[in-house]
């Protein structure tokens, strides 16, 4: 089972579920089959091994479970918030052949939350014999990879370029789906393992990766994720046209700058980033809100939880449509128009696929607009080396164990991927602290 959303909190910005009681839990936990090969450990891109975990729940080790949690995924705490375990370990539990899946981040949540409420033991620190890693980025790769390098002995230093660590978790990401006190559980965690982090500290300089393995590094980690929008030509110079980073920044840290209440808001895209902007603008006090996006509802890329919580929020979705022109008083537009469209061929989301549909035209009085239509990699990327070699949209290009054009140089989350999940991040982080693992331990091999 799954507790309900609670609107009320949304509007005071409070987890928007409440923790599921102890006999919610051994309940749910007992519907497990306990499956031997147990799918929904393999869904979990992590490695969290739900299976462990359900099953230590199930047999009162609350402890074990949060161990367990916390050894396998040091965003454990995050994840059991914001994973989108539709589509990945619930997606593959067996007792949805009979049943709906067990709720495994309402069960994930209770052992972390088991584990930072009865103190649990520290997580063993680094005894920082095997050398130095740099790791350029605190956001959940930047993170996964220094966590596991820790456990392998190294001594990791991350360089944050923000006055926070975490990244799109701590930046980004609403307080109602994602409590502050998690994100300082699983970074406290980190801490315990004698990882450095080196905030205010940007790593963005020409060459300064080269500069780094001069200093004594045995290997650099990119993870510096996405952080400059894509941005529509026809809303440039519009004081009232934003994006949703400072958006979301603003609404997490001074809601009442927010500049929202009984006016009518435009958000444009269809993914997870606009959908908060749309729920957070409403939560705000918004008199309507509109999200806007080419895709049709059940294609939107947002999770179906995420879609869910706007629609008990009475967002309003204008899908299947794109935004054709604005109407404005000076600086400040009053208004937009679209149309509806259609696909010239099925399964392909992107812009120059879809189709006006005469006679579908319509108009907006909007007071903002928050686009949310992408993001790519922000400029340092381009000057960290000059033979960082890139592609696409100006992402990191890397081979299958995450090491770039560069030997001793590894990256990988969003700056590689284009922008995922937070538990996929994690996942690659860790993969590539396997990789430098095996660089390193050549390299020695090698000197020897």
């Amino acid at each position: 089972m799954k507790k309900k959303i609670e609107t009320e909190n949304i509007v005071h910005f409070k987890c928007m579920r409440e923790s599921l009681t102890l006999e919610q839990v051994i309940k749910e936990a007992n519907r497990c089959l306990l499956c031997y090969d147990a799918p929904c450990s393999a869904g979990c891109p992590a490695g969290t091994d739900p299976a462990k975990f359900i099953r230590q729940i199930k047999f009162y080790n609350y402890k074990g479970a949060a161990r367990t949690i916390r050894q396998n995924n040091i965003l454990g705490s995050v994840c059991a918030f914001i994973c989108p375990v539709e589509k990945l370990c619930e997606k593959a539990c067996s007792i949805k052949a009979l049943d709906t899946p067990i709720n495994i981040n309402g069960l994930q949540r209770f052992a972390a939350e088991y584990g930072k409420n009865n103190n649990l033991e520290p997580l063993a620190e680094s005894k920082k014999t095997k050398g130095k890693v740099a790791v350029i980025g605190c956001g959940p790769s930047g993170i996964g990879c220094a966590s596991a390098l820790a456990k392998l002995d190294y001594e990791v230093i991350i360089y944050e370029k923000e006055k926070k660590a975490g990244g799109v978790t701590w930046w980004n990401i609403p307080e109602y789906r994602l409590p502050a006190d998690a994100i300082a559980y699983d970074l406290k965690n980190l801490l315990s393992q004698g990882v450095e982090i080196k905030y205010n500290n940007p790593v963005d300089t020409t060459d300064a990766i080269t500069s780094l393995l001069h200093e004594g590094f045995k290997a650099v980690y990119i993870s510096t994720g996405l952080s400059e929008p894509f941005k529509l030509d026809m809303l440039k110079n519009f004081d009232n046209a934003t994006d949703y980073i400072p958006f979301l920044k603003t609404v997490k840290f001074n809601r009442q700058d927010a500049g929202v209440r009984n006016k009518n808001v435009a958000v444009i895209g269809g993914g997870s980033v606009a959908i908060d902007a749309a729920v957070s603008a409403k939560a705000c006090g918004a008199a309507k809100v509109y999200l806007i996006a080419l895709e049709h509802l059940n294609e939107l890329p947002a999770d179906k939880e995420e879609i869910k919580l706007a629609q008990i929020m009475n967002i309003i979705f204008k899908t299947n449509s794109r935004v054709t022109g604005v109407s404005a008083d000076g600086n400040k537009i009053n208004g937009l128009q679209g149309v509806e469209t259609e696909w010239l061929e099925a399964g392909k989301f992107t812009p120059n696929n879809a189709r006006d549909i005469k006679g579908t035209e319509f108009s907006l009085n909007i007071d903002l607009v928050i686009q949310a239509i992408g993001t790519k990699p922000g400029k340092e990327v381009g000057v960290l080396a000059k033979e960082l070699r890139t592609k696409g949209k100006g992402v990191i290009e890397v081979n299958e164990n995450f090491e770039t054009s560069i030997s001793g140089v590894f990256a990988g989350g969003d700056v590689v991927n284009g922008g995922a999940t937070v538990v996929q991040a994690v996942a690659e982080g860790k993969k590539a602290a396997e990789s430098i693992n095996n660089f390193i331990n050549k390299r020695r091999n090698n000197n020897e």
